[in-house]
């Protein structure tokens, strides 16, 4: 899927000197792949994938919207096209659960 955020800037860069501002992002990037019929997003970038998942809880709240759009780092995408585990990924360990992604895809769980 194709959308206009998918080049910028998910928020992090700015997160501890204007944290409205990157939780902002947060929400109009998630909600936008959300409102498009997205299952989950897929970040190359560590940092996006942190602010993207950990801090989509607070986007929520600010924006007074339920997103819950599970974020996937890319390795983990990989990790899961190769067959590994989705506990050896640590999916567990995301705030925004990708269980129902996985269970979606038919990668194994556990």
């Amino acid at each position: 899927m194709d959308f206009s955020g998918k080049a910028r800037c998910c928020g992090f860069p700015i997160l501890t000197i204007n944290e409205p501002n990157s939780m902002a992002m947060v929400a109009k990037h998630t909600t936008e792949a959300l409102d498009l019929g997205a299952d989950a997003m897929v970040t190359p970038c560590p940092l996006c994938h942190l602010n993207l998942d950990g801090f989509q809880p607070k986007a929520m709240q600010q924006a007074q919207r339920n997103i819950n759009l599970p974020i996937i780092h890319l390795p983990q995408l990989i990790g899961l096209a190769m067959g590994l585990k989705s506990k050896d990924l640590g999916l567990q360990r995301h705030i925004i659960s990708p269980k129902k992604v996985v269970e979606k895809v038919g990668a194994r769980r556990g």
